[in-house]
This record gives structure tokens, C-alpha cells and sequence, in this order.
């Protein structure tokens, strides 16, 4: 599958370029898969079953952590991926996830991030 790596430099708004870099191509990667977004913030889901691009990345970063939850044609999450901001990712994207879920489709989708990341020139 070809990818090109669409970049909103105004989005998530509180981060750096590297998270940027990283969040752009996680959210691509998901939404690619078919699946929806919930982004929650550590506390409350700011955003439900979203396939809106821009709209997602607008509702990140708002309290320097989110919870990234894709989620299947029926609502149901598939897994996670847990993101710092500003979290020393400075030269190195990947940093900005902290932590996810270990199954299949998460590590499909981390895997493809990763690959998509590492052919970038930074």
C-alpha cells in the first residue's frame, strides 16, 4: 500500500515537530485500517468513533498525554496506544508513545508507523 505522509504542522497543537511527525502518521495508519478513533485524554474521551482527520488531531494534546483507541465497525475498541508529549522525542518520533496494547492489530499498526517513520528524512 502506498502512503504519503500528510502533514499538519498546526496539529496536535501542544507538541513538538517530532510528536507531530508521529501522531500524523499513528492516526493515518489507524484510519488506513478501517477503524475509527477515540481520543481520551487521560481523563474523559474528547473525541468518539471519530474517521475525520483533521478533526482528530485537533482534539490531541490538549493535556500533555492521550489514549488513542482505535475502534472496530461496532464500536469496540481494538486496543490502545498511550502518548507523551514533549517527552524527550526530540530527533526520534517513536518517543512519543509511552505505551500499547499487545495484540495483533496494535502491533500491525506500530509496526507500520515505525516503518513509514524510518524512511522519513528527519
Amino acid at each position: 500500500m502506498s502512503y504519503a505522509l500528510k502533514f499538519e504542522p498546526d496539529y496536535p497543537e501542544y507538541c513538538n515537530i517530532y510528536d507531530r511527525m508521529f501522531c500524523h502518521t499513528l492516526i493515518r495508519s489507524i484510519l488506513v485500517s478501517g477503524y475509527s478513533i477515540t481520543v481520551n485524554d487521560g481523563e474523559d474521551d474528547c473525541l468518539v468513533e471519530s474517521r475525520n482527520f483533521d478533526e482528530i488531531l485537533e482534539a490531541m494534546s490538549q493535556s500533555g498525554e492521550d489514549v488513542i483507541i482505535p475502534c472496530d465497525s461496532a464500536g469496540e475498541s481494538v486496543g490502545w496506544f498511550s502518548l507523551i508529549y514533549d517527552n524527550g522525542s526530540e530527533g526520534d518520533p517513536m518517543i512519543c508513545m509511552s505505551d500499547m496494547s499487545s495484540n495483533p492489530i496494535c502491533e500491525a499498526i506500530y509496526n507500520r508507523v515505525q516503518r513509514i517513520l524510518e524512511e522519513q528524512e528527519l
